[in-house]
């Protein structure tokens, strides 16, 4: 459009130059003069139209060259797994790459010359992140210096991811604003390593504790809890006091059971075992504690029989506790939901529903962590335990959770597993 505009307008002036020209000639220069007059004329003009024509060819080269360098520029910063963004001295996008569009939802929208707040109108997902953002960006140039700080975005999924983010603030000579330029690092799978390592490490020491104490324990235990039974047989008028005592005993030796579990290295050797008889062992084994709180356990299962290769005892083990913490987290006249189905050819699903209070978002992202419990005498190790039991036989545990609402336990496990594994 504008090279257009350009040629009308040269079309436009050359015409009025040309017959403008030649009628001031023709009425006021003498006709002895006229050829000498034209000519110059003729050549004025040629010289005007070169330097117009090289003015604008040098302007075009100009343009191409800082059309190629924007290009470059944009491969460059599209091509980086960051978000980068840059914005001008009133906190206007001026360039961001595609991540970038594509992590706030930006991808069709004209973008340019518009400020966070403004772009906030068409993602409302991401509305309240781009109104912080501009925020955030007020906060760098009041500072005057580069901000590091590390932020948390959610995802429509409902999975977050966490930048490093550094802005950095440009001033002209004069100190008033040039631009800014943000750079986001997505370290979502270094936070997650990080936090991973945490929790083995955490692992380790309980371990460690868990070798050096746990037999110790175990054994003054055993002559306490024999002491305590004879006593009980002699003294009718204390029974409640030594039935407390042996409870906290019989708490006491769980506990140490679970230590023990953490502590020694098993070799697992998987066998083929019917998941369905092993829950139902397990739903027989806790239904009448169950029904000491008037909780209900309904099973079911759209397979007959389903199969799979993993160590029997340990399974037992695993939906013991999750199904025993489902009964607790419910109350009187509450159902547990446990259904059993095949996922595909290669996988077992089990899934245990309460409705119970439900867990925190701090509780979630806990969940696992020895001595981290939500019960007031709850150690968190039966959990772990749990875990750990899940990790070895190469599957998978969700725990899907609104307050006030309820929880759902995910269990995923391979159908086939026949390999000797080691527990770490």
């Amino acid at each position: 459009m504008q090279k257009k505009k350009l040629v009308i307008l040269f079309l436009v002036t050359s015409l009025i130059w040309i017959f403008g020209s030649n009628y001031l000639v023709q009425q006021f220069v003498p006709s002895s003069f006229r050829f000498v007059i034209e000519r110059l004329k003729e050549a004025l003009y040629v010289v005007v139209s070169c330097g117009f024509f090289y003015s604008l060819i040098k302007k075009s080269e100009e343009l191409t060259t800082s059309k190629e360098e924007e290009n470059r520029l944009s491969t460059l910063i599209n091509t980086m797994v960051d978000f980068v963004n840059f914005k001008d001295g009133k906190g206007r996008w001026i360039k961001a790459n595609e991540f970038g569009l594509r992590l706030f939802q930006l991808e069709n929208v004209d973008y340019r010359g518009k400020r966070d707040s403004e772009l906030a109108q068409y993602t409302e997902f991401y509305s309240d992140a781009l109104r912080y953002c501009e925020k955030s960006d007020e906060e760098t140039w009041n500072n005057r210096k580069i901000t590091r700080v590390e932020e948390v975005v959610p995802l429509p999924d409902g999975t977050v991811k966490t930048f490093d983010t550094i802005k950095v603030p440009l001033f002209n000579d004069d100190g008033s604003r040039q631009g800014l330029v943000i750079i986001g690092r997505d370290i979502t799978t270094l936070r997650q390593a990080e936090e991973q390592l945490r929790r083995t490490e955490k692992l380790s020491v309980v371990g460690e504790l868990s070798a050096s104490v746990a037999h110790e324990i175990r054994n003054p235990l055993t002559s306490l809890k024999g002491f305590v039974q004879l006593l009980q047989k002699d003294d009718t008028q204390h029974q409640t006091y030594y039935q407390i005592m042996l409870d906290e005993l019989n708490r006491i030796n769980h506990i140490v059971g679970e230590l023990l579990l953490l502590a020694k290295p098993q070799h697992l050797r998987f066998e083929k075992a019917n998941i369905e008889k092993i829950l139902l062992d397990v739903i027989s084994l806790l239904g009448t504690e169950a029904s000491m709180y008037n909780i209900r356990i309904n099973y079911h299962s759209s397979e007959k029989e389903v199969w799979s290769e993993c160590e029997p005892n340990q399974l037992k083990q695993l939906f013991i506790n999750v199904i025993k913490n489902a009964i607790e987290a419910s109350s009187a006249g509450n159902t547990v939901e446990i259904f059993l189905q095949k996922a595909e050819s290669d996988r077992v699903i089990i899934s245990i529903k309460d409705n119970g209070e439900g867990i925190s978002d701090e509780l979630l992202e806990r969940l696992g962590e020895p001595f981290y419990s939500s019960k007031e005498k709850g150690t968190g190790l039966g959990l772990t335990v749990s875990f750990k039991i899940v990790e070895s036989h190469h599957g998978t545990i969700h725990f899907d959770s609104e307050p006030k609402e309820g929880t759902t336990v995910i269990i995923g496990l391979p159908i086939k597993n026949n390999v000797l594994a080691e527990q770490k």
